[in-house]
């Protein structure tokens, strides 16, 4: 048995904490059990470890997640990354062929969403879902929870029968509001978003698109498979279906409303609540916030923009969005994670782009040059040794670097380091980033 996790959304119904590079799944705002704060997709990985499947665990993501699941998982963990962005029917066709070049093709695969809110009950059913995936192996299984209400935002699943495991008589995703009515009154179970079959079964849906099949082709002719979900192409085109009934708990933090009803205080960072019921504050940034009789609110400030909303209206944020010019505003990076304080374009055209590093101990940047980018490094906190243009240098608090364009650069840290970094370049996107072979060695 091996476990698929899916982790590319960008939980843009989160915003303004949630982004394409800090999606929902990396958001630290829920807590373990000794009250340290804690991603959704930290917490599901301790259960998996919990339950001995953590080694046979690979994550599917996009590249610009990469840094994210490194900085919190680290680097033992199994990630295949999409050359592309492209929804969950080419990213679990691209596992596919990763899979079937090293494991039996017999093994049982269980694909799940990176970011449940259960408990380990859930993961327990897992070794029953295996058992049944081996028992009817041209089937596909699915696992369902019972509905706490109507919505739009699942699939639903109707089973033949009351028992723990049953045929599926209907599949259908997202309905609308008055159809998942009529589902519920049929007795409809929410899709968990669980898939499980053997990976031969998964292999099968892959030659049928008649593409490259094996790993390294089937990267290059990406774009080329269809650009749907899972559910869509695969499920309801499924005749055999079965259904496994999950009595746990089971939520999908995806909204605002249902995330901050598993935080464990109203407040996350600098902010203050007087004589008001029912709402949370989430503030990333170090200015307080201070709310005064509010009521069923949701006050968000993060570095990418501020939310004040009633709660029964953000699960259509999504709907409100509007593409925007700016890049993301907080990102992790494999070393620890930067923050833009500042950013214009000056009156020659060229971007004065001011940022936050902070950098953990022992970790090293990679060694590189920009061929239109001034930078200045000021340290605040930490030591590291840098090598600038060949030369070897130790920075320390106060320590100021200029490096001019086309100057090689690297540096690794020997301590937590805080900087402030600036860039004068033409542009405020990374892309004017040419890597160097590594001087200091890896980390």
């Amino acid at each position: 048995m091996y476990i698929l996790l899916l982790s590319g959304g960008s939980g843009k119904r989160l915003w303004p904490l949630s982004n394409d590079l800090n999606s929902k799944q990396f958001l630290r705002i829920l807590e373990d059990a000794d009250g340290h704060k804690q991603s959704m997709m930290e917490r599901v990985f301790q259960q998996l470890e919990a339950s001995g499947l953590a080694d046979r665990t690979v994550i599917t993501t996009t590249e610009a997640q990469l840094d994210a699941i490194e900085h919190q998982l680290g680097t033992k963990v199994s990630v295949i990354h999409e050359p592309s962005r492209r929804d969950t029917f080419p990213a679990i066709m691209l596992a596919t062929s990763y899979l079937a070049e090293r494991i039996d093709p017999t093994e049982t695969i269980i694909v799940m969403p990176v970011d449940p809110y259960v408990d380990a009950s859930f993961f327990q059913r897992f070794s029953a879902l295996d058992a049944a995936v081996q028992a009817h192996p041209d089937a596909l299984h699915l696992m369902g929870v019972e509905p706490l209400h109507p919505t739009s935002k699942y699939g639903y699943i109707i089973p033949e029968s009351t028992s723990t495991m049953s045929p599926v008589q209907q599949f259908r995703e997202k309905p609308s509001l008055e159809t998942a009515v009529e589902l519920i009154d049929q007795g409809a179970l929410w899709n968990c978003g669980v898939f499980a079959c053997r990976l031969d079964f998964l292999t099968e849906r892959l030659n049928e698109q008649q593409v490259p099949v094996t790993y390294q082709a089937l990267r290059t002719a990406y774009d080329s498979l269809e650009k749907t979900s899972f559910d869509y192409a695969v499920v309801e085109k499924t005749t055999n279906l079965f259904v496994h009934r999950y009595e746990g708990y089971w939520k999908d933090l995806g909204t605002w409303n249902t995330l901050t009803e598993e935080m464990p205080s109203s407040i996350h960072g600098n902010a203050r609540l007087i004589h008001s019921t029912n709402t949370h504050i989430v503030n990333e940034l170090q200015v307080p916030v201070l709310g005064i009789g509010l009521t069923d609110l949701i006050v968000s400030v993060s570095p990418d923009g501020v939310l004040v909303s009633s709660k029964k209206e953000t699960p259509h944020l999504k709907d409100y969005l509007v593409d925007q010019e700016l890049p993301p505003q907080f990102e992790w990076k494999r070393w620890g994670y930067a923050t833009i304080l500042h950013q214009q374009q000056l009156d020659d055209g060229r971007y004065a782009v001011t940022r936050r590093l902070h950098i953990q101990a022992n970790h090293q940047i990679s060694h590189h040059y920009h061929a239109q980018t001034d930078s200045t490094w000021s340290i605040l906190q930490g030591q590291a040794e840098a090598i600038i243009d060949g030369k070897h240098q130790l920075l320390g608090p106060t320590s100021v670097v200029h490096i001019p364009r086309e100057v090689p650069h690297t540096l690794k840290t020997l301590s937590d380091l805080i900087m402030i970094e600036i860039k004068y370049s033409i542009d405020w996107t990374e892309e004017d980033n040419y890597p160097l072979p590594i001087s200091l060695g890896s980390n």
